[in-house]
């Protein structure tokens, strides 16, 4: 801008104008494109609330205060139970969250809270923006990981029973460095499944996290099956309301 003043200037013997200059400035400012990496993070964290249960959309989910559910055969063994378990993931806790976690320990000695930290420590409850952070990790190349692809059977029952698709992404903590041929895996996977099957956003595709009670293991992505959510499903405990 700065060159058009001075051109105005010398050879036109006047000011460059105002309104020229609000259109030029836009014109000439540098057009920005996000990492790709960026715009692969705000995807995975898409959230669109409706005004009711059913309308919205979120494409990375938990199962809130479900019980012993760490694989996709406990998931589908006790289906009900966890689809009303079933929440959108908040991408940061909110204060008023963190106040309630406050109250409810704050009953328990000093001698005692130390266990409790260091369970916290050891199985956290990951939220939607440390679970992005991970899969970069994952995309990076630096941690281990495992697709177990649609299988046919379990040791304790026949998922033919089930109709649903029980691919699914074991990430390790082991840290690791993985060929393009693995990180490709790994896009494949993420990619197929990130994406809503109809124009209008629903909730037939994207993941739920699964927490891990395996010390080895960070956490497991399923997909999801269903394509309605439950009524309290964008009520996630100790969250204000739609995360905002």
């Amino acid at each position: 801008m700065s060159l058009l003043r001075q051109l105005f200037r010398q050879k036109i013997g006047n000011h460059f104008p105002q309104e020229l200059e609000d259109i030029f400035f836009h014109l000439l400012r540098k057009e920005k494109h996000p990492h790709n990496h960026l715009l692969q993070d705000i995807k995975m964290l898409l959230f669109t609330p409706g005004d009711y249960h059913e309308g919205g959309y979120s494409l990375l989910e938990c199962l809130e205060g479900s019980q012993y559910c760490h694989s996709i055969e406990d998931y589908a063994q006790n289906y009900n139970d966890n689809y009303n378990c079933r929440r959108a993931m908040s991408p940061l806790r909110s204060v008023k969250y963190l106040e309630n976690e406050l109250e409810e320990y704050s009953h328990i000695s000093e001698r005692d809270y130390s266990v409790i930290q260091e369970a916290i420590s050891d199985y956290p409850e990951y939220t939607g923006v440390e679970i992005v952070n991970i899969l970069r990790r994952l995309r990076d190349g630096k941690l281990e990981f495992e697709i177990i692809e649609n299988d046919a059977s379990w040791a304790n029952g026949n998922i033919d029973l089930y109709d649903i698709d029980t691919t699914t992404m074991i990430i390790y903590k082991e840290k690791t460095n993985i060929n393009d041929k693995w990180k490709n895996n790994i896009e494949t996977f993420l990619d197929e499944h990130m994406n809503p099957k109809y124009i209008h956003m629903n909730n037939d595709y994207g993941f739920i996290w699964l927490a891990s009670d395996d010390s080895n293991i960070l956490g497991t992505l399923i997909l999801k099956q269903e394509g309605t959510m439950n009524e309290n499903y964008w009520k996630r405990s100790g969250v204000d309301t739609y995360y905002f």
